[in-house]
C-alpha cells in the first residue's frame, strides 16, 4: 500500500478537484454533486492508504472509482448542454484507468 501523497493519480485528482470548481459556477445546480464527486476521487484516495490495510485501501480505491465515474457521467451532461469540458473530461478518463490500473496492481482489479 503506498501512501497517497505519492500516488500519481492522488496529484491528478487533486486537480481535477480544482477544474471542477474553475467550472461550478457555470452550472447551478449540478455544480455541488460535481464537486463532491471530484472531492470524493482525492478524499477516498488518502483515507484508504491512511487506513494501514491493504484490503481497506482496495475498498476506498473502489469508492474512488465509483465517484469517478459519477464525475464522469456529468461532464457528459455538462458537455451534451454544449459547454466544451473536453479537457477535463480527457483528465477525469486518466484519473479512472489509473486507479483500475491500481486495483489490477493489488490483484482486485
Amino acid at each position: 500500500m503506498a501512501r497517497y501523497h505519492n500516488l500519481r493519480v492522488y496529484h491528478l485528482a487533486l486537480a481535477q478537484v480544482t477544474d471542477v470548481a474553475h467550472l461550478a459556477p457555470r452550472f447551478g445546480d449540478m455544480t455541488s454533486q460535481m464537486r463532491r464527486a471530484a472531492v470524493s476521487v482525492v478524499a477516498n484516495l488518502a483515507e484508504g492508504a491512511g487506513r494501514g490495510s491493504d484490503a481497506d485501501f482496495v475498498r476506498h480505491l473502489r469508492i474512488s472509482r465509483g465517484s469517478n465515474d459519477e464525475l464522469a457521467a456529468q461532464l457528459a451532461i455538462t458537455a451534451a448542454l454544449g459547454h466544451d469540458v473536453a479537457a477535463l473530461a480527457q483528465r477525469n478518463d486518466d484519473i479512472g484507468r489509473m486507479l483500475s490500473g491500481l486495483l489490477r496492481s493489488l490483484g482486485t482489479g
